[in-house]
């Protein structure tokens, strides 16, 4: 009876996950970039079994580091989810105005492309380094745990060392 219960969820679960559509985009931080910072690009595959990924082929731009890749699965109020997702740093070589190329999936649907992404690259004479937006997540790591304040971290204060004192030289006449 169990077995027939267990496979029957699976046989829904499954179902459910087929009836979601399936996507595939390109997304990064910046549209804007000041040469000398890195981008990151990630092409991500929702609701979609992946066969074989082809990346773009970067021309203008240095790659970094990449191909990241990471997958999810939620199950949310009965609907479930999954997405896999592939990150690459990339950093531009020269100052314009450049297209990132669509990347390409195979999927049991057929193949899915992304849009073509305009990245503009601006001079950047003053050095600036371009920080990526905050990640609000409640398991982001490099901040408090859970976001429990019980679990921080007192802020102890620095001691500080005490000036030395100059001795005088004194001299009996």
């Amino acid at each position: 009876m169990k077995k027939i219960f267990l496979l029957t969820v699976f046989i829904c679960l499954a179902m459910m996950v087929r009836s979601q559509e399936t996507s595939f985009v390109v997304s990064t931080q910046f549209d804007t970039l000041l040469i000398g910072n890195q981008l990151q690009v990630s092409f991500k595959l929702e609701n979609g079994n992946s066969q074989n990924f082809t990346p773009p082929v970067f021309e203008d731009f240095t790659l970094v580091a990449g191909p990241n890749m990471s997958s999810s699965m939620m199950m949310n109020n009965g609907t479930v989810s999954q997405s896999i997702t592939y990150s690459y740093y990339l950093e531009a070589k020269e100052v314009g105005v450049f297209f990132i190329p669509p990347a390409k999936i195979e999927t049991e649907e057929g193949d899915l492309f992304t849009e073509p992404l305009e990245i503009i690259v601006l001079p950047n004479p003053d050095g600036i380094i371009q920080k990526a937006p905050q990640n609000n997540s409640l398991f982001d790591w490099d901040a408090d745990f859970f976001r429990m304040p019980e679990l921080r971290m007192p802020n102890m204060p620095k001691e500080k060392a005490a000036p030395k004192k100059k001795k005088r030289k004194t001299y009996k006449l």
